[in-house]
């Protein structure tokens, strides 16, 4: 099927017939990266605009392609954002090798439409389309069992690589510079040698992970207690995936809670708002004066959310939540 439908197996078979025309000294077989069409409309490319087969020398100042070398000692790095990424990481998930991920992908497509920041379709987005049920679409990446997980890990590094891309190259809308001093110290060891440093990045509070979020988290709860005093409750909310909506929905295709970690997480999020909604709008604990929360994903792949919650009623509540998958 591969063999026969893959763009990427048809450019793979030209090298090949290539090699076996005569001696070739250096082959490369590179995959375009720049897409002059819209991947949604156009998506099924023909090898000849996914592939250039070139003998000899390449420019090595053009974008971050994919090239593949006949005989190469070197290691040569693949670009998470290229069009054709996912296609060789998952051949059977695009057994066509239809485009992946790219940026600068528009939102909704209109011709000559100039891409900007409010009308890009975000690499989120791109993954959270990826993932949904639709009745006219085959099933085949949500029932991949092993490789949707692997899958799912590969878009979550993506979107953590763009987010440390932007922050590489807008350090200075980020008002970094009064780090600068930390710069300029350490320049030199013990024996006097200059030292060899690399460029600081500077992680903003609002980089989820980072020291300063989680300082930022902290300060802000200390802030709160201080404020309307001690939680009175500290309550751990855990997913349990023999819920009788997760074990409908698995059913249907034979699946277990570990092969849809999608299904898990929506479904623990709905039932999470609505525990928020009845602490601190329905007030069946008592009035709601404060309340903070964070969730922690377990080992087992289930999610967890803790909160700390004060009410008049004298319940500060403090409630926990965790996802075990």
């Amino acid at each position: 099927m591969l063999d026969g439908n893959n763009v990427h197996a048809k450019a793979f078979r030209m090298a090949r017939d290539v090699l076996k025309q005569g001696p070739v000294q250096d082959v490369r077989l590179k995959l375009i990266s720049d897409r002059k069409k819209d991947g949604r409309i156009y998506n099924k490319p023909t090898v000849s605009e996914v592939a250039a087969l070139i003998v000899g020398d390449i420019d090595s100042a053009s974008q971050r392609d994919i090239i593949l070398q006949s005989q190469s000692g070197d290691l040569q790095r693949i670009d998470e954002f290229h069009a054709s990424y996912l296609g060789f990481q998952y051949p059977l998930l695009f057994p066509y090798g239809e485009d992946g991920y790219r940026p600068g992908i528009l939102l909704r497509y209109k011709k000559d439409t100039v891409v900007s920041r409010k009308n890009r379709l975000t690499i989120k987005k791109w993954f959270s389309f990826r993932i949904q049920t639709r009745k006219n679409e085959a099933m085949t990446l949500l029932c991949s069992r092993k490789l949707l997980q692997q899958f799912l890990c590969d878009g979550y590094a993506m979107m953590e690589a763009e987010r440390l891309n932007w922050l590489r190259r807008n350090q200075s809308k980020l008002r970094v510079g009064k780090y600068r001093q930390l710069n300029d110290e350490g320049g030199t060891n013990n024996q006097g040698q200059k030292v060899i440093q690399g460029k600081r990045v500077i992680f903003p509070s609002t980089f989820v992970g980072s020291k300063r979020y989680m300082d930022q988290l902290y300060f802000d709860g200390m802030a709160i207690s201080s404020v309307v005093g001690f939680p009175d409750f500290f309550i751990t909310f855990t997913c349990n995936p023999k819920w009788p909506e997760i074990t409908r929905e698995l059913q249907k295709y034979n699946l277990k809670p570990q092969d849809r970690p999608d299904i898990i997480s929506r479904i623990f999020k709905i039932k999470f708002d609505e525990l928020m909604k009845d602490l601190t709008k329905r007030h069946i604990l008592g009035k709601c004066l404060a309340c903070k929360f964070f969730t922690a994903h377990l080992s087992t792949n289930l999610q967890t959310n803790y909160h700390l919650y004060m009410s008049n009623f004298n319940p500060h509540c403090c409630i926990n939540r965790y996802v075990h998958h």
